[in-house]
């Protein structure tokens, strides 16, 4: 009993649903032609108002016909067929009518939503110079050229744009969209500014690195310079000859030497550490924990008192 009902339902949708069918499918008048159509591009059926106005043809003629195809091509942009909208734009153009004060604007979209953002930024342009204050597509077309400008990657320029907008305009409904450009310009312009500050950083603490690697291995070849120098000098029997003065001035450039080797070693850890404390990455070697720091003193520390030692010695005739 339901499926009969059912099917005697669908075979009544279907008597009305073809008689409404063949009620668009007769043949009407042009006007009546182009009012269904402009009714449904207002619904948002863009396909189909395109092919019902393209039922107007050219032997119309007249503000009909120009009406038609200023509908179609607003449909065809609205479908993504920038290309087809440029064609009928093209014979709006020619055509004449009451409409070809509105061909620009509408042909700069099409270029903007090719990604012809120089061709649109030109066409954009030339809509604010031309256009009434008191026209909303003049406050569009600021909108639109600050959009063009910011797909170029223009980004300061795009924000003056964008400003006039929400400075000038306030009522219009590009208001929010151009604040919303600017709040995303302003972010993108201080991401910039962290990346740098970041990459800077990464540099400083490289170099930084690169100056302690540098001091800490002129460090050791101190302490295996000194090491040497004792070393010849306990093996050396004729160094015995050498003066006092001689001994003492090289002893007291040694001790030079090491108090410079360590505040410049010393100088680098804290920048390491300094550096380790800001959260700045760096590859590597680290700076030297206090107890290998304090080995390495020791180590060139005992060179030179092994130096000073054999001197003193010497001085006293302990050796000969």
């Amino acid at each position: 009993m339901i499926q009969k009902m059912s099917l005697g339902l669908f075979v009544i949708l279907l008597f009305f649903g073809a008689g409404e069918l063949y009620a668009q499918g007769r043949p009407t008048s042009p006007e009546e032609l182009l009012k269904t159509g402009i009714s449904f591009y207002s619904e948002g059926k863009f396909g189909e108002a395109a092919t019902l106005l393209r039922l107007i043809g050219p032997e119309t003629g007249g503000p009909v016909y120009a009406e038609a195809l200023y509908w179609i091509s607003l449909a065809e942009l609205s479908l993504g067929d920038y290309g087809g909208a440029l064609t009928d734009l093209d014979t709006l153009e020619k055509t004449g009518g009451d409409r070809a004060g509105e061909i620009p604007y509408h042909r700069a979209r099409c270029y903007f939503y090719q990604g012809r953002y120089e061709d649109a930024l030109v066409s954009f342009k030339g809509c604010v110079d031309t256009l009434e204050e008191t026209d909303p597509r003049k406050a569009a077309s600021y909108y639109w050229m600050g959009e063009s400008l910011f797909a170029l990657g223009q980004l300061d320029s795009a924000a003056d744009v964008f400003s006039i907008v929400v400075e000038k305009y306030p009522s219009n409904v590009k208001y929010e969209a151009a604040s919303y450009r600017l709040d995303l310009i302003n972010q993108k312009k201080i991401e910039a500014e962290l990346l740098g500050i970041l990459k800077w950083s990464h540099e400083e603490s490289l170099k930084t690195l690169e100056e302690y690697q540098t001091r800490e291995k002129t460090y050791d070849q101190a302490i295996v310079s000194y090491q040497q120098k004792v070393a010849e000098m306990l093996a050396d029997t004729e160094g015995l000859a050498e003066s006092d003065e001689s001994y003492k001035s090289r002893l007291a450039a040694a001790e030079l030497r090491i108090a410079a080797l360590e505040a410049s070693l010393t100088e680098a850890n804290a920048a390491l550490i300094e550096l380790q404390g800001s959260g700045v990455p760096f590859p590597g070697l680290g700076p030297l924990t206090e107890t290998e720091r304090a080995l390495k003193l020791l180590e060139l520390k005992a060179a030179a008192l092994e130096l000073s030692n054999t001197l003193n010695r010497r001085l006293n005739g302990e050796e000969k």
